[in-house]
């Protein structure tokens, strides 16, 4: 796989920005996060199977779970992730649904897009890059949480997030919450909307990510999120988000604005 695109990932608690210069098309994916795309110059293009047309949109979101790929070939971009369980993830899902794609306004999201292009074309730290990204979600999504996250989970995921190096089970995570492995996993599923399984490893994949594109060797990286290794890392990256993490070339901070 070539260079998918060039610039800059930050990630946050529950959360994620990706923004900068798209290249090559992703491969088709599905993630356990509700997706928020926003083209910063043109259209960025979806589609759900690689048989179909793909369809333009200034801003789309796309729910969990839909297996769907991407292109904006040459073209600025920004991907903001949120947990589908956190009150931006259900704001998200409340207006827009969780059924298929769905097209933001241009009008609703222009705005929006020329915030995030000038922080990221004025080199911004990451910071406050993060908070112009939280901004543009809490704008779309509202403030007010879909109903209150059940505190058992709220546990189970700070839980996890502590043991994510070591191998873990919805039994021993259930027996933490103090609750049977299948009361914990009806709950699982009716408050978040997925799996135990495919939360767990959304959640590893996300801090091998972090870790590496911050400097740590991929391998390093792998095995703190108890990936096998680089190569398990690699697979689990494409088919999550689409490419594999050596394919993003990351820029920092306060570099020149790119082309597009």
């Amino acid at each position: 796989m070539g260079i998918a695109g060039i610039g800059r990932i930050i990630f946050w608690s529950g959360g994620s920005l990706w923004i900068g210069q798209a290249l090559g098309p992703s491969e088709m994916h599905a993630h356990h996060a509700v997706q928020l795309a926003i083209a910063l110059s043109d259209r960025v293009e979806f589609r759900t199977d690689n048989a179909a047309p793909w369809q333009a949109y200034a801003g789309a979101v796309i729910p969990p779970d839909l297996p769907h790929t991407f292109q904006a070939p040459g073209r600025m971009i920004a991907h903001l992730f949120c947990a589908p369980e956190s009150a931006l993830g259900r704001g998200l899902i409340g207006r827009f649904g969780a059924g298929g794609i769905v097209g933001v306004p241009p009008a609703e999201i222009a705005p929006l897009a020329a915030g995030l292009r000038r922080k990221f074309d004025a080199g911004d730290p990451d910071e406050e890059l993060e908070a112009a990204a939280l901004e543009v979600l809490y704008a779309l999504s509202g403030t007010a949480p879909a109903g209150a996250v059940d505190p058992r989970i709220l546990r189970a995921s700070a839980f996890i997030d502590r043991l994510l190096a070591e191998p873990l089970d919805l039994e021993s995570v259930a027996r933490h919450v103090g609750l049977s492995a299948g009361r914990f996993r009806h709950l699982f599923v009716a408050e978040t909307g997925i799996s135990f399984r495919a939360y767990l490893l959304w959640t590893r994949l996300n801090r091998a990510l972090e870790l590496g594109y911050a400097g740590t060797s991929w391998t390093d990286a792998a095995h703190a999120a108890n990936f096998a290794d680089a190569a398990h890392l690699s697979r689990t990256a494409r088919r999550t988000y689409g490419f594999a993490p050596s394919s993003m070339r990351q820029v920092s901070p306060g570099v020149a604005r790119m082309a597009g």
